[in-house]
């Protein structure tokens, strides 16, 4: 129990039953992944091979000979998605963009579509993982689970619909360097950290003994998630860490469940623990 609970998720992350699990969101998101490319690609390449769409371009030219100027007025006529396109590209600031968002938006919305694939599959395969995980490590704690298959759909849907508001509140500073960084990172920050909670917090204890977890050791927790998103940000790494994240997960809110249970206060009861904690935050120190 002493040991580090990274070190100890690296240990049974590569046990067989382990890593067994970990072939089935990494072998369903790809497989998602490939399909949803090529649909898009296609449907993009068909848009760009389009010849009924044209575009009318207008350009003033002026030029000063011996103190006389001329204007020249040309209209040049593109037709099709491909040479709109082209056009685009063809110009210095267009041509930077396009290519930014094209960048931007299509990487951010596979690590998005990734990320939730991920998450849906590992959550039909999160009650085996923290029941492997209990077994080995926490077999005295008892069994508790909190939250019902509506509740989950609606808190999931919930978090999305933040997520969302956060990407387009942000959206100004995804255009300044280096703060657009953070900005671009919040709101799927945000999402993972609350998805992955949802799903193996209702798996490991009570909402009373969640909530009372989350007020006693929530910066650990945060830290937790936090660090598990960075190593996501990873190239192809959100194909291969969500067993690992659920696994890392469960030993950090078991060991602090324990934690608070063995040190809380003998009069605070856990069901009561959200309304008594701030008198009694103090009394529980570390060990």
């Amino acid at each position: 129990m002493n040991e580090n609970v990274w070190s100890l998720s690296i240990k049974d992350f590569f046990t067989k039953k382990m890593l067994g699990y970990a072939l089935v969101p990494f072998l369903g998101t790809i497989v998602v992944m490939y399909a949803l490319f090529f649909s898009l690609a296609g449907a993009g390449l068909d848009a760009l091979a389009h010849d009924n769409a044209s575009l009318q371009i207008e350009q003033h030219r002026y030029s000063d000979e011996n103190g006389i100027v001329n204007e020249e007025h040309n209209i040049t006529t593109v037709e099709g998605g491909s040479a709109i396109l082209r056009f685009l590209m063809e110009h210095t600031v267009t041509s930077w963009l396009v290519s930014f968002i094209v960048y931007t938006v299509g990487g951010l919305f596979t690590f998005l579509f990734a990320m939730i694939i991920a998450l849906v599959i590992i959550g039909f395969l999160t009650p085996y993982i923290v029941a492997e995980i209990k077994r080995r490590h926490y077999p005295t704690l008892s069994d508790e689970h909190h939250g019902s298959t509506a509740g989950i759909i609606l808190a999931s849907l919930k978090h999305t619909v933040i997520m969302i508001v956060l990407l387009l509140v942000l959206m100004p500073l995804y255009f300044i360097p280096l703060v657009n960084l953070i900005a671009f990172n919040v709101p799927f920050y945000y999402f993972f950290h609350k998805m992955y909670l949802l799903d193996v917090a209702s798996e490991t204890m009570s909402k009373e003994r969640f909530k009372e977890v989350m007020f006693y050791k929530g910066g650990n927790v945060r830290v937790t998630t936090l660090t598990l998103y960075v190593l996501t940000l990873l190239p192809f790494a959100a194909y291969v860490t969500p067993v690992f994240n659920v696994i890392v997960l469960t030993h950090t809110l078991l060991r602090n469940r324990l934690y608070v249970e063995t040190n809380r206060p003998q009069s605070v009861p856990a069901s009561g623990a959200h309304e008594s904690l701030p008198g009694n935050r103090g009394r529980i120190s570390e060990s």
